[in-house]
């Protein structure tokens, strides 16, 4: 109706003009009135037929997408190359959304998936070693009640890192802060305190170097959560790396970044593991990275990892090689310390720590 009368309207309008130019009397212009009641109705017919033409292919979008709400998520909506462009791309722009939330769903599923089943496993463990206590209880071996004790203890701590690992992560997800107080740090005394840490538990046949600059390297950052990911890469390495091998960390800065670079001389990662090697829940060669000496992992600490370092704005690279061993390296914005920071910060010893 709209169109209709946008489309009349004028008409009128400059059929009034001209009769009030031409001086004819209000009576003459009265006689042609009847003359717009057909032409009103050509009118409607004619944008009632447009309307639905242009509204045809609307309509049937509209019903295809109400349709998949009750349908498998897998379906997509046709496709013909011969209706408007318009309605065209917006089916093409549907189903890719579709695309985005089906791979959502099965990344959530797998999730689900993986999550129970590293759950389920020392569950497992804890609930068979607690049924063997209870069934034998006060005439079983000392020997057996320490392992038990201690394997429940194991167990339970590995559920306690994994519910933790699991929770950043969903707080990543949800959008909310990972990192807890940032501060200017220096990298130095960052990686001097994964290298005390490192060279306690590293086993002894594998050689462990930390070489690190002389100057400081400042980064406006959470200190706890940088150690956090360098321990894991670090006993990544270590765990990857076979006796005789060699892991070394070495840091060093440009005009704008601190390069921080973890290299093994271990089994290496296969080209198509290298693609997912971020992923959840993901390993490599399960059987030979699984130390007995560090205890098994989720898989979750590399996802982590990346999840902190972006955090921080900087990013992780790996270049790989099988046989010839793995190469993390980490980079982060580094910023200027002011002198009312320098002054509460404690001082490094002149000599660095670069053993071995």
């Amino acid at each position: 109706m709209f169109m209709t009368m946008s489309g009349v309207l004028p008409i009128i309008i400059c059929h009034v003009i001209v009769f009030s130019v031409s001086g004819a009397p209000p009576q003459e212009f009265f006689r042609f009135v009847p003359f717009y009641i057909p032409l009103l109705l050509i009118l409607l017919g004619i944008n009632w037929f447009l309307a639905d033409l242009i509204l045809r292919p609307l309509t049937q979008l509209l019903a295809a997408t109400t349709k998949l709400a009750s349908m498998d998520l897998r379906q997509r909506l046709e496709v013909d190359t011969h209706e408007p462009v318009e309605t065209l791309e917006l089916r093409r722009a549907f189903n890719k959304l579709l695309n985005r939330l089906e791979e959502s769903l099965n990344i959530q599923c797998q999730f689900v998936a993986d999550a129970s089943h590293e759950l389920r496993t020392p569950l497992t463990s804890i609930q068979g070693y607690t049924k063997l206590l209870l069934r034998r209880g006060s005439n079983i071996d000392a020997n057996l009640l320490g392992e038990a004790l201690q394997t429940i203890s194991d167990e339970s701590g590995r559920l306690i890192r994994l519910v933790s690992d699991l929770l950043q992560l969903a707080r990543a997800d949800a959008g909310q802060a990972i990192i807890n107080q940032q501060e200017v740090v220096d990298m130095r005394e960052v990686m001097a305190s994964v290298e005390d840490t490192v060279t306690v538990i590293a086993p002894e046949q594998i050689e462990i170097q930390f070489i690190l600059p002389q100057s400081s390297i400042w980064v406006y950052a959470d200190a706890d959560r940088l150690k956090q990911v360098f321990l894991n890469l670090t006993n990544n390495a270590i765990k990857a790396t076979q006796a005789g091998g060699k892991v070394t960390v070495t840091l060093r800065s440009t005009d704008n970044q601190a390069i921080i670079r973890v290299i093994d001389t271990g089994i290496g990662i296969a080209p198509a593991d290298q693609q997912r090697i971020f992923d959840r829940f993901y390993r490599v060669e399960r059987s030979r990275t699984r130390s007995r000496l560090y205890g098994g992992g989720t898989g979750l600490g590399l996802a982590i990892a990346l999840t902190i370092i972006k955090a921080h704005g900087g990013s992780i690279e790996l270049e790989s090689e099988l046989n010839k061993g793995s190469t993390f390296t980490v980079k982060l914005p580094v910023t200027e310390k002011s002198p009312a920071i320098k002054t509460a910060q404690p001082s490094l010893p002149k000599d660095d720590k670069t053993n071995a």
